[in-house]
Parts: C-alpha cells; structure tokens; sequence
C-alpha cells in the first residue's frame, strides 16, 4: 500500500465489504472451501488475533479470542468494532502494534490487494507482531495461469481494466510464488493449499468477461450467456455452483499448482 497514493487507496475501498459476516461454523462456513479452512485450522484454539483488512468483520475470528480489525475504510472499522474488540485505520505495511501482541494474524481476500513490492514489507509487519509460535492464516487471491486467465492476459489493458483494477488486485502472483514468498520471510509452513484450480463459479464468469473479452471469443460468449441465464435463477445458479465445486475437489487434486485462483496458507513464526 503506497504512502504516496494513500488518500487514493483509502477512497477505493472506503464503503467496500463493510458487511459484517455473523457466520460462526454455519453450514455455508463449511461448503465454501476458504471458509471451511479457517474454521478447521482455529478450531479449539485461543488467543489474540488481528484481522487485516478486516471489512465489516468475521464473528468466527471472536471465537478465538479478542479480535482487533485494521483497514483503510472506516466505515469498514465502524462496522467491525460490533464485532470486534478495537480496530486501526493502518497501512499494513506499518502496524501500530508492539512486537509479539498477536496469538493468531489472520487476513481473507485481502493480501492480493497489495503491490507485489510491498509484499514483504507486509509480511515482515505479520512477522514482527506475531509472538513466536504464533500463526497466522490467509485467504490470498492468486494468479492463475490456467488457460482461461492466460488467453485473458494476453491483452494486458483488457486485463487491468476487467481484472485487476474493479476489485483493486493489484497484487496477484501465482500460487507458488506465495508459498515462496511466505518462507523467505521466516515463516514455517503448516498448510499451504492451491485452490479454486482452473474453474471460477458461475456468476463469476460473468462478471469477469460479459465484456470485450465474450466479444473476442465465439465459446467464451456461449459460456457467459450461459452463466448470466443460470445466475438470474438462484436455485439454478446454486445448482451449477455445487457441481463447479464438485469439479473443483477433483481439480485441484489433479490439475497444476499454478492453475489456482487462490490459496490458503497457515505458517507459523
């Protein structure tokens, strides 16, 4: 997170994923597979935590122990802080927290949202308020160089304008290259898990390349009419989601490392 683009940053995502999530172990915690991860690597553990990035909050954090919420949005932190024990308008990269505060630093779709040369100052900050033998955790978008998202960065404005820049993932790499990343910074692996692995959900499709993209492509557009049709009907685009995340079980078992469109990672100091 840049100092220089700062006010910039802050007026991207001011308003942005305030909604607090009040789901605690919910059956929808354990269908979605980020979702489900977190909930089986705190199970039954406790101790401080501080969420980055924190948005409206995630009450399954409070089951750990007092939680403490950093963001550039304030209205994110005001929503949080009904959850939450306190919260911090924060760079990532410079943490207003004293060495060793945190049990637990845990983050969700946040870490691709920060340039690729701030990463490691961000996980020296992890690192540095983490007590040793902490953990922490991470949902961490990726980069993936499957052959869908390969084709689309094969035009690069394209990619910026209906990739990157609508969600702000300026800082998306490939899956190994965060695993990598994570243990040049001293961290010691637990988990490090490549998922979502060449298949994105069905409203997804849509949002991504109901643009330029479907108009390059005779079957991308058969595919984005066909997700947009399913996706109007919500039992229909239930339907279609549950069979995408039956592929993906089978997927990310069997397809490259690299073809993940985000990880989940667990390391401890």
């Amino acid at each position: 997170m840049i100092a220089t683009s700062e006010t910039a940053e802050r007026d991207f995502y001011e308003g942005k994923w305030a909604q607090p999530d009040l789901s605690a172990g919910s059956l929808r915690n354990f269908l979605v597979k980020k979702e489900r991860f977190f909930v089986r690597q705190l199970q039954g553990r406790q101790g401080r935590v501080l969420d980055l990035g924190c948005g409206g909050g995630w009450r399954l954090f409070t089951t750990v122990g007092p939680v403490l919420g950093v963001d550039l949005s304030r209205s994110s932190l005001r929503a949080a802080l009904a959850l939450y024990a306190g919260g911090a308008q924060a760079d990532l990269a410079a943490l207003p927290f004293a060495d060793g505060a945190f049990d637990f630093v845990v983050s969700s779709d946040v870490l691709g949202h920060v340039p690729l040369e701030r990463k490691d100052a961000v996980l020296a900050e992890i690192r540095r308020v983490l007590r040793p033998g902490g953990r922490t955790l991470h949902y961490v978008e990726a980069e993936g160089q499957d052959p869908l998202m390969a084709w689309a960065r094969r035009d690069p404005a394209l990619y910026e304008r209906h990739v990157v820049a609508p969600e702000g993932h300026v800082g998306m790499e490939p899956a190994s290259h965060t695993f990598a990343r994570f243990r040049r910074a001293g961290f010691r692996p637990l988990a490090e898990v490549a998922a979502y692995r060449g298949l994105i959900y069905v409203g997804r499709v849509a949002q991504l390349f109901d643009n330029e993209y479907a108009a390059r492509s005779r079957c991308l557009r058969a595919l984005v009419g066909l997700c947009k049709a399913l996706s109007a009907l919500a039992p229909l685009a239930l339907a279609a989601n549950l069979v995408v995340s039956a592929a993906l079980e089978v997927g990310d078992r069997l397809l490259p490392l690299d073809w993940a469109g985000g990880v989940m990672v667990c390391y401890e100091r």
